[in-house]
């Protein structure tokens, strides 16, 4: 490999192996700076804790993408308004909340793998990792799972419209599934209001704290976060696991003797290959860092999985180990903006991982149809990935 010199999200040798060039910017350019995109990024563990945990000068207001357009949703705000938020949807959206449903995501992973042992083939991101989350996303928020095809398409264009490049990607292609998601979801959150049912959207209709509610633009908004964070992460989470799995039988073979570390290492997965590499800040003042000065009104990137494969935070961080203990990762972010989806990611994670390893007696990736990885630079996960599988 040719030495490195620098480093852009955006670059295709970036999004499809990025670790050398975290291990370049921790080790020689901890505050990193390209001039040509106008972009900042940390990638030491203490550095990126430090932006996490400091809003009011590392703000997401302007956005959690490289664009310096504000958002309207809970992530691209700053107390007050990201407490006030928070504090109302966090009710409907609790960790007791999310294991209620693990008897029903259960079924839906056990209806895919009928479906995959009936047709004898195995695309684990089509056939489990992709509508898993669609689908229980759509059923937690109460909302037609038969729509699951809009739903991954809004989600997918609100996921490159956020990524887009330095300079925005063009609004016009979110614009419309903007408004086909608004017009769909409205029609939903006025039929609650009228009958509120057992489902998320009706939490969010009725949320109150200290006589404050959500208004129909902060439930729409809501609705919309969930959807794209309950879809692109867990399919990450879930295509990532199986596929460090293939390339260490060894942690596989330790997985079936003791199913007991399966939580430990979705923990590993989350840290060694994060789901989600890195979402931005706007600096709201100078900042000095390791005596660079960030400039006021900067967009940084904070590396995720930069931190999580820094050694002065894990021991030996290019292993994977799923019995790694402890495992102090930011794949779920850190501070204020700590994922409120985590634990269903994990659930799902959990649940799918254990009737992966109960119903298939072994797999490998298949010899003449490899997997394809997605080109995102925010998002780290695959498009595809047939498997040879042999079914228990």
């Amino acid at each position: 490999m040719t030495a490195i010199t620098d480093y852009s999200p955006f670059g295709a040798e970036v999004k499809a192996n990025p670790y050398p060039y975290y291990a370049w910017l921790r080790e020689e350019e901890p505050v990193y700076y390209n001039a040509r995109l106008d972009l900042w990024a940390l990638s030491r563990y203490a550095d990126v804790m430090l932006a996490a945990r400091t809003p009011e000068v590392f703000s997401s207001y302007m956005g959690v993408g490289p664009d310096k357009r504000h958002g309207l949703n809970m992530i691209s705000n700053d107390p007050p308004v990201h407490t006030r938020l928070r504090l109302l949807v966090s009710k409907a959206f609790t960790p007791r909340m999310v294991e209620q449903y693990a008897p029903r995501i259960q079924a839906i992973i056990d209806e895919l793998c009928d479906a995959v042992v009936a047709k004898g083939t195995f695309e684990l991101i089509e056939d489990l990792a992709l509508p898993l989350p669609v689908t229980v996303i759509a059923e937690i928020l109460g909302v037609d799972p038969e729509h699951r095809t809009d739903f991954k398409r809004w989600s997918d264009e609100v996921v490159h419209f956020v990524a887009g490049t330095p300079h925005g990607h063009p609004r016009e292609q979110y614009q419309q599934s903007w408004e086909e998601f608004t017009a769909y979801f409205s029609q939903v959150i006025e039929k609650r209001r009228q009958k509120p049912r057992d489902d998320l959207i009706s939490l969010l209709v009725m949320a109150q704290e200290a006589g404050d509610s959500l208004t129909m633009i902060e439930v729409l908004n809501f609705c919309q976060l969930l959807l794209v964070a309950g879809n692109e992460t867990t399919t990450n989470l879930i295509g990532n696991a199986v596929l460090a799995l293939s390339a260490h039988p060894e942690q596989e073979r330790m997985l079936r003797d003791h199913p007991a570390l399966i939580p430990s290492m979705v923990e590993e997965v989350l840290r060694y290959d994060s789901p989600v590499q890195l979402l931005f800040r706007t600096t709201t003042r100078d900042v000095e860092i390791h005596g660079t000065t960030i400039p006021a009104g900067s967009k940084v990137a904070l590396l995720w999985a930069a931190a999580n494969r820094d050694p002065e935070a894990f021991a030996d961080p290019d292993r994977f180990d799923v019995a790694r203990t402890p495992n102090q990762h930011v794949a779920f972010g850190y501070g204020i903006h700590y994922c409120l989806g985590a634990p269903l990611a994990r659930l799902e994670a959990r649940l799918a991982s254990e009737t992966l390893l109960r119903r298939l007696k072994g797999w490998r990736p298949h010899p003449n149809d490899p997997y394809e990885r997605l080109s995102h630079p925010l998002l780290r996960g695959l498009q595809r990935f047939p498997l040879l599988c042999e079914f228990a």
